[in-house]
C-alpha cells in the first residue's frame, strides 16, 4: 500500500499545440513532425488539405527572435519566387 504513483492528467497533443488558435481555422492535428528547441512542427488536416504548422511557445524569459524573423523572411522570399504549384509561402495568421 502507498507505493503507487499518482497518475496526472495531461492535455492531449491537440490541446497542447493548437490551444491558442480559434476554432474557425478548422485544424485537426494529424502528426507531430518535429520537436525543435524553438519551433515545434505539426502536420494538420484542413478543409483544403494538409497544412504544416510551426508552433513557437513563449516562455517566461524573453528570447530575441529578430535573427529568426530575418531567416524566415528570406525563406518566404525564396518560396514566393518559386513557380511550383505545390510550394506555397507561409502566412502569418
Amino acid at each position: 500500500m502507498g507505493n503507487k504513483i499518482a497518475k496526472t492528467t495531461q492535455a492531449s497533443a491537440m490541446e497542447y499545440y493548437l490551444h491558442d488558435l480559434p476554432s474557425s481555422y478548422n485544424l485537426v492535428l494529424k502528426e507531430v513532425l518535429g520537436r525543435g528547441r524553438f519551433l515545434k512542427s505539426i502536420l494538420c488536416k484542413h478543409d483544403e488539405g494538409l497544412v504544416l504548422v510551426n508552433v513557437y511557445f513563449k516562455k517566461g524569459n524573453f528570447t530575441d527572435l529578430r535573427d529568426y524573423e530575418q531567416r524566415l523572411s528570406k525563406i518566404n522570399d525564396i518560396f514566393t519566387s518559386l513557380d511550383h504549384p505545390h510550394v506555397w509561402p507561409f502566412q502569418v495568421l
